[in-house]
């Protein structure tokens, strides 16, 4: 190319960068703010961008990446091509690809595309460098590429394998943004996208196995998206709920130790790990996972006999704390179903008392007999269609929200939950025994049982006493939790018909307020695995507030007939009177007539 021709692409090149800091040709800045602007939003000119701009040199993937270089965080810091890659800056040298790749140039010998082994240590060359990066952001950790080679992939990377993670598998390459950047492949709401290019690639992940020989999963993505942790930050946007990196770590990444689970999940969850890790349960698992190790493939099988239940957990290899009752990647929102020996219907959590300090207030007029009425209906419907065991209890979840008795009209064609009842089933975690986890790949759902007590304490106790003490002692809960369910139900749905009769309420709604919240604490407080200490003492102090609510139900439930009573007695009165009134009326009117005729 001749040296005419060399300035005009030099020209252009430099035009086309100008063009790229912001330029307003309509309305130009003043020479200085310009330059500024530049320095602020575009790479610097030099032999790589003036080069690789080129769109008579190379085609559109090579012109991809200096647009990508464009928005990468490192140009608003002066970092540009040299620095990484090496070579000779010199905008001059645009055409002399050999003096520009000189890899004895003095200031930065050209090394190119770093080999994947080197590569965190080239980026760590800047990022571990203290002083240099002080000079950005004074409070930047510059711990990252020695804590990546403690983390499962820069221990396989150290060992040759070139197939693992590195710094810019997470974070691009000539694009790179802020991790605070919502665009950001590490932005909270993509890490897990991030990681399942890699953890979600059959292919990719053939080979790489578990600590106890099994092939490492790749569904964890599909089973995160099922998880209340998933839901709040793909759905609500949340974006403080946990993704990858809050429990396996950032640069470090390995997944927690089953010792550490619940200081893991304890982050957040800092009450319940608390009460587990006091509890006889952190024993009970720690002996277990022991029996694991040595059970092999077998599991749970290799002590129970195939007729009882735990040698049906074919997928519990370990005791990791709170995983072995939540799972790890799809945690669902615990609800009741998780615990045994369930009612024959959920209806039962808020219609059927596990105690009898609520027979002293009885349900208003025919609501108990119509409550016995549409659960029979129901579950005659269930047998018809052969429905039955968990899958008649999920079944009814659904049914009972589909009621009319708790749903209200909002359009048309619309319906919705009445508050009243959307509040307790939330509050009372009403929910079901399996969930579902969708593949992407196929988008085929499947049904998933959660974890229950029964799983492992069975009916039948034949490894040791403690299996029926923890059967009993789940019972036992399980019945104090329906006892104050009801009584707050049932004293929420009698001032609900006070309320609709006009008879003034607040009292008894503090007090409904107070044992609801008791209630909401049982849930953290089984976490003890106990029936008696805290959750009991909680468990007392809920019902008294729920009896509180019942009594001033019953009173308002009375003041409310009264006023029906007085009111029937008055309308009675009046009508006597307009009686009267009509007859006397008729008595004056034929007087009036026979005095006119005689």
């Amino acid at each position: 190319m001749k040296r005419a021709t060399l300035c005009a692409v030099f020209a252009a090149a430099v035009a086309s960068a100008a063009l790229a800091l912001g330029a307003q040709p309509q309305d130009p800045a003043p020479p200085e703010q310009e330059s500024e602007a530049a320095a602020a939003s575009a790479p610097e000119v030099t032999s790589c961008i003036a080069c690789h701009g080129d769109g008579e040199l190379f085609d559109e993937e090579f012109l991809e990446i200096v647009r990508d270089f464009e928005n990468d965080i490192h140009v608003g810091v002066g970092v540009s091509c040299h620095d990484c890659h090496g070579g000779n800056p010199d905008p001059v040298l645009f055409e002399d690809y050999v003096e520009a790749k000189d890899e004895e140039f003095s200031d930065g010998p050209y090394r190119g595309v770093p080999a994947p082994l080197d590569q965190p240590t080239m980026c760590g060359s800047c990022h571990s460098d203290a002083s240099y990066m002080r000079r950005f952001a004074p409070a930047a950790r510059v711990d990252q590429e020695a804590e990546y080679w403690t983390s499962r992939h820069g221990i396989a990377l150290a060992a040759g394998d070139e197939n693992v993670a590195r710094c810019s598998s997470c974070h691009g390459v000539h694009g790179i943004r802020s991790v605070d950047d919502p665009e950001s492949p590490v932005y909270p709401t993509h890490v897990a996208g991030t990681c399942q290019e890699c953890h979600g690639d059959d292919q990719r992940m053939a080979g790489y196995l578990l600590e106890d020989g099994r092939p490492l999963p790749t569904d964890q993505y599909e089973r995160w998206q099922s998880s209340v942790h998933g839901h709040a930050l793909n759905v609500r946007q949340d974006i403080s709920a946990p993704t990858c990196n809050d429990c396996h770590g950032n640069h470090g990444a390995a997944p927690p130790g089953g010792d550490s689970v619940s200081f893991v999940c304890g982050q957040c969850h800092g009450r319940e790990a608390e009460l587990f890790r006091n509890s006889p349960k952190l024993e009970g698992f720690e002996e277990h996972a022991e029996f694991l190790v040595d059970a092999g493939e077998d599991g749970c099988a290799a002590c129970h006999d195939e007729e009882e239940p735990q040698s049906q957990l074919t997928e519990t290899h370990g005791f990791g704390e709170c995983a072995s009752c939540h799972g790890n990647h799809d945690v669902i929102r615990p609800t009741v179903a998780m615990l045994s020996p369930l009612p024959q219907t959920p209806c039962a959590f808020c219609h059927e008392g596990a105690g009898a300090a609520i027979d002293e207030v009885h349900e208003l007029g025919d609501r108990e007999s119509h409550y016995v009425e549409t659960r029979d209906e129901l579950l005659t419907t269930a047998a018809a269609n052969g429905i039955g065991g968990d899958v008649r209890f999920d079944w009814l979840v659904d049914e009972a929200m589909a009621l009319d008795e708790h749903t209200s009209a909002v359009g048309a064609a619309e319906v919705s939950l009445r508050p009243e009842f959307a509040r307790l089933f939330e509050k009372f975690r009403i929910g079901k025994t399996s969930y579902v986890v969708t593949d992407l790949a196929t988008g085929e759902a499947s049904r998933r049982a959660v974890i229950r007590c029964n799983n492992c304490h069975a009916s039948e106790a034949t490894l040791g006493e403690g299996y029926a003490v923890g059967r009993s002692v789940a019972a036992e809960m399980l019945g104090r939790l329906r006892e104050l369910n009801e009584s707050v139900a049932r004293a929420e749905r009698a001032l609900l018909a006070a309320r609709r009769g006009g008879v003034e309420t607040r009292k008894a709604q503090e007090a409904i307020d107070q044992a609801v919240d008791a209630r909401i604490a049982l849930d953290g407080l089984l976490h003890t695995f106990r029936a008696d200490g805290d959750f009991a003492a909680r468990h007392e102090e809920g019902m008294e507030h729920a009896m509180a609510a019942l009594v001033a139900a019953e009173e308002a439930l009375h003041e409310l007939d009264s006023r029906h009573r007085g009111l029937y007695w008055a309308l009675l009165v009046i009508a006597v009177f307009l009686l009267a009134l009509g007859l006397k009326i008729r008595d004056l009117t034929a007087r009036s007539r026979q005095a006119e005729t005689a």
